[in-house]
């Protein structure tokens, strides 16, 4: 007996002093900063100027403060700003973070002391984006050493900021008259670079980025021949040529007017371009004659950049209208405007043996070409590899003609209308009986109705020998394009009309109008696709 009022006494002494214990441990667990921690993720909204940053209200009271601290550390080994606030959420705007800066933050809940501080809760990476005031810049705002730097209105902007790798920030004041025009004109940058242009307003806040790539330029050389400072003198081009050395590289002031008015025979590689220039006009080239081949000449290349070809006559003008034997690597257009001519480039009959190895015409224009098209050769003199891509040929009788054993024929993203002659005259490609031995291949081309013939508009599709290989891969013809024969396999059929589907065709403009045909994100002339 004596025993067990022993062990009860000393159970209920126990338990007193365990009460104690326990009293005295709710009451420090109340005062461990730890258990009022900020609970949940952090969670961080970010938009252009702002990040609004929330998180879960610290558990077991109802009366907490936070401190916010914001970082470009995720370590926290220093910190860029420190916030307090009684709520759980706070908005940081761009007066403390950096545009496209990656930043942190953690929180912790605030104790009545130091030590009674909660743990941090941290975040994870964010930015805000920034404003975008600056306007996109279009293919005619850049050249080679400058570009035009337009924004929108609003603000007072006072620099911009260029920066390519490896190269040292250009910094462009922006004055008075600036700001009221909303763009700048910067010319002192390098050709053929990637830059990326920044604009600040008076707050020194980034109110924009863009990037964009200067043009090429011809290196000052002795090749590199400039005739931009004459003006008034159209026969200074044919001037020129027969001097300069093979190799050189032409240019031509924007704006002014060239003639070939007596046939020009050329045996040396040549290259005639426009000069970069903000002015949109090309310089264009009359072709009251036609140029031609020294006989005997080997040629490495001709090419045409950024011109304006023009004939004097549609039933007599050519540009290459050759009759003498040469051989000529390439003959390369490239966004260029070629119209009123009878054949554009054209092999005669008597020029046995001549072989142009590569004729390409890419980002051009063509129309109103007569009965010898846009490429002639014959039984005798060839064309070998024909390449038509990312252009536009209307009003065309003839499109590729030749005659004698070629390579390859490549149509590829064309707008053709008008093109070929209807009447069952013309046919879009014809090499008669001739092989082409890697086939006529159509990619992404558009076709309208054909050239009007006395109002018949029946067009043929192609003519070549029996063992070239023709196809025609997301191709289309419009409801108003007939075949009476000589169908180019592959087409796809789609019932819309021209006048339907193109803008306003009768005078030059194929923008794709009809919003349910399928192919206007993917055919045609790409300059032209909705």
């Amino acid at each position: 007996m004596s025993n067990k009022i022993y062990q009860y006494t000393i159970g209920i002494l126990l338990c007193g002093l365990l009460g104690l214990v326990a009293c005295n441990r709710d009451k420090d667990v109340m005062n461990l900063s730890r258990m009022f921690m900020p609970s949940g993720d952090i969670k961080v909204t970010s938009g252009e100027t702002s990040a609004f940053i929330t998180w879960k209200a610290a558990i077991n009271t109802t009366k907490a403060t936070y401190t916010v601290q914001l970082s470009k550390d995720s370590t926290f080994g220093s910190f860029e700003k420190s916030f307090t606030t009684d709520t759980s959420g706070i908005t940081i705007t761009d007066d403390n973070l950096a545009v496209r800066t990656k930043y942190y933050v953690r929180v912790r809940t605030n104790g009545a002391d130091s030590t009674k501080n909660s743990y941090w809760l941290r975040s994870g990476a964010f930015s805000i984006t920034g404003e975008q005031w600056l306007l996109t810049i279009g293919s005619t705002d850049v050249i080679d050493t400058a570009a035009i730097i337009k924004w929108k209105g609003g603000a007072n902007m006072v620099k911009l900021v260029f920066s390519a790798k490896g190269a040292t920030d250009i910094i462009a004041t922006i004055d008075a008259s600036d700001n009221t025009a909303n763009q700048k004109v910067v010319n002192t940058l390098v050709p053929s670079s990637t830059y990326t242009v920044e604009v600040y307003d008076n707050n020194n806040k980034s109110k924009g980025i863009l990037t964009f790539t200067t043009k090429n330029r011809v290196p000052f050389n002795n090749l590199r021949i400039d005739l931009t400072g004459f003006t008034g003198r159209p026969g200074v081009l044919t001037d020129t040529i027969p001097t300069v050395p093979a190799g050189s590289t032409i240019i031509l002031k924007r704006g002014e007017s060239y003639n070939v008015a007596a046939e020009l025979a050329i045996g040396k590689s040549l290259t005639i371009i426009a000069e970069n220039s903000f002015n949109t006009t090309l310089p264009t080239i009359n072709f009251t004659s036609n140029l031609n081949f020294v006989a005997g000449t080997s040629i490495d290349s001709i090419v045409f950049k950024d011109l304006y070809l023009k004939g004097a006559s549609y039933g007599a003008s050519y540009l290459l209208n050759a009759d003498k034997a040469a051989t000529l690597n390439k003959l390369s257009f490239e966004a260029c405007k070629i119209e009123i001519m009878r054949g554009v480039v054209r092999l005669k009959s008597s020029t046995v043996g001549t072989t142009v190895n590569n004729t390409s015409f890419n980002n051009c224009i063509i129309d109103s070409i007569a009965d010898y098209g846009v490429v002639n050769g014959n039984a005798s003199a060839a064309f070998l590899n024909v390449s038509i891509t990312n252009s536009t040929i209307y009003k065309a009788q003839k499109v590729v003609v030749g005659g004698l054993l070629s390579n390859s024929v490549v149509i590829s993203d064309c707008t053709f209308n008008e093109a070929p002659l209807g009447g069952s005259k013309a046919y879009l490609v014809d090499y008669a009986a001739a092989n082409v031995t890697n086939g006529i291949k159509l990619t992404n081309v558009l076709m309208g109705v054909g050239g009007s013939s006395s109002g018949n508009v029946t067009v043929l599709g192609y003519r070549a020998g029996t063992g070239t290989s023709i196809s025609a891969s997301n191709t289309y013809s419009l409801g108003d394009y007939v075949t009476s024969s000589a169908a180019i396999p592959g087409v796809i059929a789609y019932s819309g009309l021209s006048t339907a589907v193109f803008t306003d065709p009768a005078k030059g403009n194929f923008l794709i109008k009809d919003a349910i045909f399928a192919g206007r994100s993917t055919s045609g002339d790409p300059r032209w696709r909705k």
